[in-house]
Order: structure tokens, then sequence, then C-alpha cells
């Protein structure tokens, strides 16, 4: 048995061997590859054959249906994001905007009143918006100590719709502390139950505002009719720094036109480093506001530091106002065409046009002018053909004083006319401040509608007159030194002093300037109070005046004195040679916003104003 299987063992091992003991053959490698074609089709049906017989694993439903719930839950959040940032009635915070008009400055426990505007600039609106206002009730800043308004209720919020709130807030802390208000909106977007919210912070600084804003304008015009509007800047305290200006943004369908004085930047800035605590600044703006019946437009005015990298726009906003002017339809027109200013104690000539705007006919048609103002002379009206009632200050027409009254066509057209008079300034002590004249018309009438029945038209307009200044200026001359009487090719000198006096209104930019002879040679100013020069090229002396207080020349003294020399020629023997051309005055009324100007004539040798004077002094001897 162990014989067999050594010899079984035999055999394998010489299976193996190279040599082959058993046949005597020899294994050898390959001397070179032999390929054989293999048709296409072939290998295909082999692979197709071999695919076929594999078997894949069947997907149970469950998981399926969990697949599908996947995509489609991804899909629906991106297309809510998609709907809710993009496109169509798709709702975006970014398209909302949250502004506060008011002081960015109070003093503490004082009623801060401020304005709230909210603009939907989406294309959907805001269902159910809420206004929610928190602010520090006290000096600490924690969030647990913050007084919490009641919600205001806004409703909806159209597309391109403004929602303006005011309210009123007291505040506590230390001085030139600030505190946040927080400003939020809850709404509902258009068709949706969803809620979201907009905020916003607006910091108020505890001090005094260094800069008050006051707006005179109209609360309601015509469209495509001038309109005027003037904003007031006060100065409280010093300039917090050099580059205050104060902005104006209008509202889009606002057509500017002009301005007093002229903007310093585009036709919306004003550079306001010439306010002085005594100095107000008054910009006067006109223009036209095109719109529809009660169409709202809203002008906004700003206070505070330019931007040096961008001269358009405020930096640091010390005061704002907000002033809307809604657009009426005028059924039954008046214009009152008279100027703007006039001088004291002038005769102001007024007329008042009329037309009906309607397609109907207008009857018993009545016009009323009432007069007031600070300076109005009640006894000066002149009513032309209307019946001045002095117990009311006011003039009336109608049908029976003017026949056209009685029925108005659609579109007929008519005019009355009036005078009145302001009080004279001149040289009074009044302490009179702002003197105008204000004109106030309505016009009023009958439409005729169903049977017996007539519906009241009524329209009202208002014109202010303002009252320029009294600013003038004295010249005298007295002897100094010298030959007196005046000596041909002698020099005689002479004193020449310049006296102001101011009405009402303050005064800005003064200067005064009068040319003299070429007999004549400055000496130099008596006192350096003044500021007082001499041109040679132009041989003027000119006084640079500056401001110019009210009621100068009665409750304040302004004068300058110079010293001026004469050498008169032989040729000026036996006359009274001139000392001094005609003295011209110029400034700026800062109250009406427009330049007023005077002029004295020419001061000779004759020493009107010299004690020491006496006649026949004045005429040139040998």
């Amino acid at each position: 048995m162990i014989e067999t299987e050594d010899k079984i063992e035999g055999i394998k091992r010489r299976l193996y061997e190279p040599v082959d003991t058993v046949t005597h053959r020899v294994k050898e490698g390959v001397i070179h590859p032999i390929n054989h074609k293999v048709e296409e089709e072939w290998r295909n049906e082999e692979l197709n054959n071999s695919l076929s017989k594999m078997k894949k694993p069947k997907t149970s439903i469950f998981k399926k249906f969990f697949i599908v719930s996947i995509i489609f839950f991804f899909g629906a959040i991106g297309f809510a994001l998609y709907m809710f940032y993009t496109g169509g009635t798709s709702v975006s915070n970014d398209n909302i905007d949250i502004r506060v008009i008011g002081s960015a400055f109070t003093k503490g426990g004082e009623e801060l009143p401020l304005e709230i505007e909210i603009v939907n600039r989406n294309k959907a609106s805001l269902e159910l918006a809420n206004l929610m206002i928190s602010y520090p009730n006290g000096a600490s800043d924690n969030i647990v100590d913050y007084t919490r308004m009641p919600r205001i209720d806004i409703g909806t919020i159209k597309p391109g719709e403004t929602i303006t709130k005011s309210l009123k807030i007291v505040l506590f802390g230390d001085e030139k502390s600030n505190r946040n208000i927080k400003i939020g909106l809850d709404y509902h977007p258009e068709g949706s139950n969803a809620i979201f919210t907009k905020e916003i912070e607006y910091i108020v600084n505890i001090s005094s505002s260094p800069l008050s804003l006051s707006v005179s304008a109209p609360l309601t015009v015509t469209s495509d009719q001038p309109i005027s509007f003037t904003v007031n800047t006060i100065l409280n305290t010093s300039l917090p720094s050099d580059n205050i200006v104060m902005q104006l943004t209008y509202p889009n369908n606002f057509i500017y036109e002009s301005a007093i004085p002229e903007p310093s930047f585009g036709n919306s800035i004003w550079d306001l480093s010439s306010l002085t605590l005594t100095d107000p600044v008054s910009i006067v703006v006109k223009g036209r506001i095109v719109g529809e019946d009660q169409d709202q437009q809203v002008f906004h005015a700003y206070a505070g530091t330019i931007k040096q990298a961008d001269k358009s726009t405020i930096d640091v906003i010390y005061n704002s106002l907000l002033h809307t002017i809604t657009i009426v339809k005028p059924f039954l027109e008046t214009n009152i065409l008279v100027n703007d200013t006039s001088s004291s104690g002038e005769t102001i000539e007024v007329k008042v046009s009329w037309k009906n705007n309607l397609s109907t006919r207008i009857t018993d048609g009545e016009i009323i002018a009432n007069l007031g103002g600070n300076v109005f002379d009640r006894m000066s009206v002149n009513p032309s053909q209307g019946f001045y009632d002095s117990a009311n200050n006011r003039i009336i027409w109608d049908k029976n004083v003017v026949g056209d009254l009685a029925s108005i066509e659609p579109g007929e057209r008519g005019e009355v006319s009036f005078s009145v008079k302001s009080i004279p300034l001149l040289g009074s002590q009044s302490s009179i401040k702002d003197p105008q004249v204000t004109i106030d018309v309505s016009i009023r009438g009958k439409q005729p509608s169903f049977g017996s029945t007539y519906a009241d038209i009524n329209n009202f307009s208002k014109k202010v007159v303002k009252i320029l200044s009294d600013f003038q200026i004295a010249s005298s001359a007295s002897y100094k030194s010298g030959s007196m009487p005046p000596k041909a090719e002698t020099e005689t000198q002479y004193d020449i002093t310049w006296t102001l006096s101011n009405g009402t209104n303050a005064i800005s930019g003064a200067t005064a300037r009068a040319a003299i002879p070429i007999y004549v040679k400055w000496v130099g100013p008596v006192s350096t109070r003044e500021n007082i020069t001499y041109n040679e090229s132009t041989r003027e002396v000119i006084w640079n005046i500056g401001s110019v207080r009210a009621n100068t020349g009665g409750n304040y003294n302004r004068e300058a004195t110079f010293t001026l020399s004469l050498k008169p020629s032989v040729s000026q023997i036996g006359s009274a040679p001139q000392l001094m051309k005609d003295l011209y005055i110029l400034g700026k009324d800062t109250f009406t916003g427009t330049d007023v100007n005077n002029r004295r004539g020419p001061i000779n040798t004759l020493l009107y104003g010299d004690p020491n004077f006496q006649s026949g002094q004045e005429r040139v001897i040998q």
C-alpha cells in the first residue's frame, strides 16, 4: 500500500516538471501571438446574454415613495424661495422702506415728535400690517427696561403706497448719550398666512438740537400751478461744524423752477456756513406739482454735515422735518396777482383772477378777500368795485357789484382788483418782526344739479407780501485840519462819517462804497472797529459792513469815520468842491430773501453837520 502511494506521488511530480520523463515531451513557451478575428455581433450578443443572466434586485414601494417625497420637499422649498425673492406677487423685506423723520437730538424728559414713513416697493400688498415701537424708559440700555407702545394698526399697504404715522415719545438719559428706538413692522404677504417682520433702529442723542427747522408752505395746491414754500433755519448754539448744509428732497411729481438763495450743489443743497445766532437762513423754493386729485406729495428737509466724499449726501443729520401737500382740483379757480415784496408805506396793487373749470354753469359767485398781517394799514384799503367790510377786514364782490358773477359759464373767466398799503416803518421805533401783509381769497358759487338743488363750490388761495426793511445810509463831513476855508494848492483834511439805519429785518452781506474825486486823497480810517478800505484802482472807499441788526439807528448805533484830504486847484476858486461822489449801499434782507439797496448823493465842502462851520467857508479861496 505504501509503495502504491509513492508511485502515485512520483507520477504527480513528473507531471509538473519541465521535461516530461514519461512521454519524453518538453513544454515550450509561445513563440509569437496569434490573433483571431471575432465578429462584433457575436461580442454584443455575448454581452447581452451575460447581462440578461444578471438579476437586478427589486426596489420596494416604500423606498420609491420616500425618494419621491424628498425630491418634492426640496423642490417646494426652492419654489417658495424663488417666489418670495423674485417676480410676480412675491414680497421681500428689501423692498420695504421704513424711514424716521424727526430730530436726532432731544432734551431728556421732553416730548419728541416723530414721523414714521413706510413705503411698500413690492408688487404685492402687505396685509394685516402692524407697527411696533419700543424705546428705553430710563437711563438703562437693558432691553427689559424698554417701553413698548401699543401696536399701531395699519391694515393693508398697497404696492407703491406710502403710509405715514405720527407719534410722540419721551426719552431719558445722560447728556450726549444715545437712545435706541426700535421700530418693527409685522405683516402678512398677500395671499399668505405667514407672518414676516421688518425691523430698524433709530438713534436719538439726548441733547439740544443745534439747528431748528420750520417750513411755511400750503397744505393743498392745484395741479400744475405755481407753488412757493420757505424753509427757515435757526441756530440755537454755535455751529457744530464748518460744513453745515441743508438738503431738500422733493417728490417725484415736483418740478423745480428756482430758489432764493441759489443752491450750492444741484437744486437741493444749500450752504449754511453764514448761519449765526442773530442771522437765521431762509430758503424760498418755487416750482410746480403735477398730479391727480387727492394725491399726497411729501417734502423732506434735513440739516447736518455733508459727506466729504459725496457732496450730495448728508452724513450726520442734526434736524429734519416733513411737510405733506395734497393736490386738489379747483372747480372754481382763483389766482392772486401781486408782488412778493413791497417797501413799507407803499401801495400794494392786487388783482384777483377767477375761472370756471367745470363743464357746467356756476351761479351766484362770490369772492371774498381777507386782509391781515402785522403791518396792514386798514385805513388805506381801496376796494375798487367791491365792498370793504372794515369790521372784519375783508372785501366782498358778488353778483350785485360784478354782474359776471351772477352766472359763470364753463371756461368763463374774469378779474377784480383792489389796493392796500403797509404801515410806514421808516423812523419807527416799533419792534415788529417779519413785517408782512397777508391776503386770503376765497371764491364760491352754486352748481345746479337736479331740479332746484344746488351744490356749493369753494376754493381758497393765499398770498403773503413781505415788507422790505428800510435799509439806508447817511453821510456827513466835518473840518479836521488845514486851511479853513479851503485854499487853492493847500491841503485841508475832513472827517467823513457814514451812519447806518435799518428797519425791522436783519440784513446780511452789506457793503457801502463811494468814489472820491481826483483832487481828493485817502488818508485813512479814524477807528479800526469797522472794516473800511480804499481801492486805489477804482478810487473807492469801501465799508465791508457784514450783518446789520434790525432797528439799527434806533436801538443800535452803527457808523464808520475816515479822513480825506482836499487840495483844490486855482480853477476851483470860488466853488464848493465835492469831497465824495454818490454813496451806494447794498445788502440782503434775510426775511424776504431779496437784495435791498439805497443811494445817497455826493457831499462837498458845505459842512451842514459841523457846528463850528460858518456860511461862506465852503468856497475855495486864493
